[in-house]
């Protein structure tokens, strides 16, 4: 049923990065679902930049302005001088940061003029990732510390996905606390009541996603730890990237092409167990997904979401450094009951139910609606 459309509410002008793709990062899928939410109850405006370099000039990064609809929103793509004029005639009350641009510094410096109040998404700690995680040439991990503190210090609220997200920011910048709020992210409705259990007790199916280097901890602890690991199963790694596969006679490691949402709702019927190991996960979408489609969740406790997670009842959780404990865990499941496994597959679709864009959507609501009161 579609959602009635409230009068007069307060402007919000989200920013950041939009895609249409189907295939969408953690922080892409967020941005694009939360807009679409408030535009099903209010028309909105979406502001993004030329990000392209090799395929805008410097004069449409500067002076440019594109115009795409989107259901009931706008998509505005905007050259940096467009900006504040665009910002002056639509004089929204709430500005939401809701993807890491550098670009957006830009909104800073309207609200040294204008009234408006700012929200920023922290999806991930930006230095913390640049500088333990990946490698990011020196001048840009400059501009990405120096924005990162101008948005978790000047922004009015700062929404984060989890606290573990929260704690690794408090070691990197100073900013208001009380400012905090946390806030997880949703789940398309195509994953619930997806799932059909096998009847095979005695050979599983686990999935594990390998999207990009911030993955590559949970890629290595898995084959670390299963190179000779005596468990039947079947281990599938959704991926674009060119792995170099591990041998072992019992476990078959299988890797497939990412997907989209539709694709892997189907992908997930016949699965049995969804692996998220990396020492570093702010939430994961993926596993709120798989565990919406009846996958048991077996996760670090590095990783947000393993607060939504009781031990042995709707999935399973482990330090990332006690690898012994990923091998304890898989034997459980391989060894308990088929009646025992069903019933903790039904829990951990059941712990997600309330994860839907809708509902996540509704606590964002009730953070706008209390910073203009």
């Amino acid at each position: 049923m579609p959602l009635s459309k409230k009068e007069n509410k307060f402007k919000i002008v989200y920013a950041g990065r939009y895609s249409e793709s189907e295939i969408l990062s953690g922080p892409e899928l967020t941005a694009k679902c939360i807009f679409q939410e408030r535009c099903l109850r209010e028309p909105s405006v979406f502001i993004q930049y030329f990000f392209d370099g090799r395929k805008f000039s410097l004069m449409k990064k500067l002076f440019g302005r594109n115009e795409d609809i989107v259901e009931d929103g706008k998509i505005l793509t905007l050259g940096l001088f467009r900006i504040i004029p665009e910002l002056r005639r639509i004089k929204p009350e709430i500005i939401h940061l809701i993807t890491f641009e550098r670009f957006a510094l830009i909104f800073y410096l309207y609200r040294l003029i204008y009234r408006v109040k700012i929200i920023y998404n922290s999806h991930g700690v930006i230095q913390y990732e640049n500088k333990v995680l990946k490698y990011v040439p020196g001048a840009y991990r400059l501009k990405d510390k120096f924005s990162e503190r101008i948005f978790l210090k000047y922004s009015d609220r700062v929404i984060f996905p989890s606290v573990n997200t929260l704690n690794i920011a408090e070691k990197y910048y100073r900013f208001e606390e009380e400012n905090a709020v946390i806030l997880p992210n949703g789940i398309d409705d195509v994953f619930f009541n997806v799932k059909n259990i096998t009847e095979t007790a005695n050979r599983l199916k686990a999935v594990i996603h390998h999207k990009n280097i911030l993955n590559s901890s949970g890629i290595k602890l898995l084959f670390d730890t299963l190179t000779t690991a005596d468990l039947q199963l079947d281990v599938y790694i959704v991926t674009n990237t060119e792995l170099k596969l591990t041998e072992n006679s019992k476990i078959n490691f299988i890797t497939v092409g990412t997907m989209s949402r539709s694709e892997l709702t189907e992908f997930y019927r016949d699965k049995d167990i969804f692996l998220s190991l990396n020492g570093y996960d702010t939430f994961s979408i993926s596993t709120a997904e798989a565990m919406a489609s009846g996958l048991i969740p077996v996760i670090t406790t590095e990783t947000g979401i393993s607060r939504f997670i009781e031990y042995g009842v709707n999935g399973f959780t482990f330090d990332h450094h006690l690898r012994t404990d990923l091998l304890k865990i898989l034997n459980e499941i391989l060894n308990m009951p088929l009646n025992k496994r069903v019933d903790i597959s039904n829990s951990s679709a059941l712990s997600m139910k309330n994860l839907t864009w809708q509902n996540v959507y509704e606590m964002y609501d009730t953070v706008y609606n209390g910073m203009v009161k």
